[in-house]
């Protein structure tokens, strides 16, 4: 769940990014310097400003994981609005046929002008 979350805000910030005329290469720099660096932006960065989204995680497996953290959370009743938020985009994807997608792939609704 926290690694679908952390996906799910990298392709928001870097969409937005991307859609003001923001070098992505010098903010994923500026990123990794701050308290918005992480694994997530090593490994998926670089993938979603190229749009490549070769399949090490699926993004179908990501709403799988998603939404069985729901369950859990519901089951608890914890309030998880950022995991509802993620789940639903994962799901958009697959929904899209695009469930294949590496998890990365969750940009391509993010981006201007690609979904």
């Amino acid at each position: 769940m926290v690694m679908n979350i952390n996906t799910a805000a990298l392709a928001e910030g870097l969409g937005i990014a991307d859609s003001l005329g923001i070098d992505l290469n010098m903010l994923c720099n500026i990123f990794s310097q701050t308290g918005a660096n992480s694994r997530v932006l090593e490994t998926d960065a670089e993938d979603m400003i190229l749009r490549d989204h070769d399949c090490y995680f699926s993004a179908a497996h990501a709403a799988k994981d998603s939404g069985i953290a729901l369950a859990l959370a519901a089951a608890q009743g914890i309030n998880t609005p950022l995991a509802q938020a993620t789940y639903e985009q994962y799901q958009k994807l697959v929904e899209m046929g695009k469930g294949e997608l590496d998890k990365s792939g969750v940009a391509e609704l993010t981006f201007k002008g690609r979904a």
